[in-house]
This record gives C-alpha cells, sequence and structure tokens, in this order.
C-alpha cells in the first residue's frame, strides 16, 4: 500500500474512535491522492470527505455502515422526491411565466 501512512494518534483521537464504529478499521494518509483513508485489512471501507480528521469523520463512518443500508435507501429516496417536486414545481412556473400568468 503505497504512499499510506498509519495514523494511529491523533489530535481528536478519531483512530481510536472509529474503532469504536468497527475495531477493525485503521485510518491512513494518503500522501499520493492527499486524503485520508479508512481501511479493514488491505479492503478501502471509505474515503474520509474532509481534509481533517474530526468528529465529522466518526459520524461520516456511523452513517455510512452496511447495517445502515435500509435507511441510507430511504433517505436517499425521500430527497430524490423532494428535488423532482421541486423540479416539476419550476417546470409549471415556468410554462406560467411563459404564458403570461
Amino acid at each position: 500500500m503505497k504512499g499510506l501512512i498509519p495514523i494511529e494518534k491523533d489530535l481528536f483521537s478519531i483512530a481510536d474512535r472509529l474503532k469504536e464504529v468497527d475495531e477493525r478499521y485503521r485510518v491512513y494518509r494518503n500522501t499520493l491522492a492527499h486524503r485520508f483513508e479508512v481501511f479493514i485489512g488491505e479492503a478501502l471501507q471509505f474515503v474520509v470527505p474532509f481534509q481533517k480528521l474530526d468528529s465529522r469523520t466518526v459520524e461520516y463512518a456511523r452513517k455510512t455502515r452496511i447495517e445502515r443500508v435500509d435507511k441510507i435507501v430511504q433517505e436517499l429516496d425521500k430527497q430524490n422526491e423532494l428535488l423532482e417536486k421541486r423540479k416539476n414545481r419550476k417546470i409549471i412556473e415556468d410554462a406560467l411565466a411563459q404564458a403570461g400568468f
């Protein structure tokens, strides 16, 4: 795993706190991609979507666990439905505006 530096100690103990989510999690700094990555063994689990390791990383790890897949799908469906309603509303408003209403 070229370019990966293991993070065992950090300012906010994120590496340790991630182990509360899954004891197999290991955090690395990818010096080639300039990002943090979380692995189980040699398998990449997720790329940390933040520039720094902080409490958002632990929350992201909890939120994206496979055990929550049903909840995640529900949240995505709800968000997609909301976006679709907004899009339809905008189409109607534009059509009415063009018609002079």
